[in-house]
């Protein structure tokens, strides 16, 4: 409000204050208050200047955190990439482990399917993928760990056409009709071929949760964890069938860029290679 308060509040004599802001607005070039009433106010430019300033130096600050996080080994941030094969339910209390060992790290958590979750790890989007499929790419430049085998199992629900056939289904008759499938979410790589690939008709869908309710409203075949779909297979709301073609059992990966070795990431790799770990976390 004047610079006589704010010589009281920094413990100087007014002129000091006075001569400190005449100097900085003959650096900048600027006129900074209007002292033409009785008290000085703020210029445009001066509450521009103001607002940039208390920026610039929010900024250096955080830059200082960081800094200082960096020097204990902790990453200031991670990003995790956690493909549609991973249940949310049981990760989630490893978010909260994590937070509590890294509370100055920010964390970043994402969904991806098929080659978007190599894609996001190659592209830098991701520091880390949980559950994606097969063995990666080629080329390199990542480190990996083998997560978990998934049996997939193609179901629909017991009104659909298919439920009806007795014996093995054949891939052509498969192909007549609608397919329930997760979009790979890939903006690089090209998409994985998995799942019923021949349909004719697809209905593509973000999630396996999202899927699981549509083939039980009958909407179409689909493959979907055993695991999964074990209550409903027994309590007669699905309906599995067999196939000329069954897929074999997919391999489920951790990865990570090759020569990262921050404690979050270390974190990360060491909490889900735990014996026992991986299970709970897929469908």
């Amino acid at each position: 409000g004047s610079f006589s308060a704010a010589a009281q509040e920094l413990c100087v004599v007014t002129s000091a204050v006075t001569h400190t802001v005449r100097n900085l607005e003959e650096q900048l070039g600027l006129t900074l208050f209007d002292r033409s009433g009785r008290r000085a106010r703020f210029t445009r430019d001066g509450s521009l200047l103001l607002r940039k300033g208390r920026q610039l130096l929010s900024q250096a600050a955080q830059f200082d955190r960081e800094v200082q996080l960096i020097a204990t080994g902790w990453e200031p941030q991670i990003t995790l990439c956690v493909d549609q094969v991973i249940s949310a339910e049981p990760f989630v209390p490893l978010v909260e482990s994590f937070l509590r060992a890294a509370p100055q790290t920010s964390l970043h958590v994402r969904r991806e399917a098929a080659a978007g979750t190599w894609d996001a790890l190659l592209s830098g989007r991701a520091d880390l993928v949980v559950g994606a499929p097969a063995d990666g790419p080629p080329g390199g430049g990542y480190e990996s760990a083998q997560l978990y085998r998934i049996k997939f199992v193609l179901v629909v629900a017991p009104a659909h056409p298919l439920a009806q056939i007795a014996g093995v289904i054949a891939d052509q008759t498969l192909a007549q009709h609608r397919a329930v499938v997760i979009g790979d979410t890939t903006r690089h790589l090209p998409h994985l071929r998995y799942g019923l690939m021949a349909s004719r008709l697809v209905l593509s869908v973000p999630d396996t949760e999202t899927k699981l309710r549509v083939l039980l409203l009958g909407l179409g075949c689909g493959f979907l964890p055993q695991r999964l779909v074990q209550a409903h297979l027994r309590e007669g709301r699905l309906v599995e069938l067999r196939v000329e073609t069954p897929p074999p059992p997919s391999k489920s990966t951790l990865a990570w860029r090759a020569g990262e070795n921050g404690r979050a990431l270390r974190w990360w790799i060491r909490e889900l290679t735990e014996p026992g770990v991986a299970e709970r976390l897929f469908f």
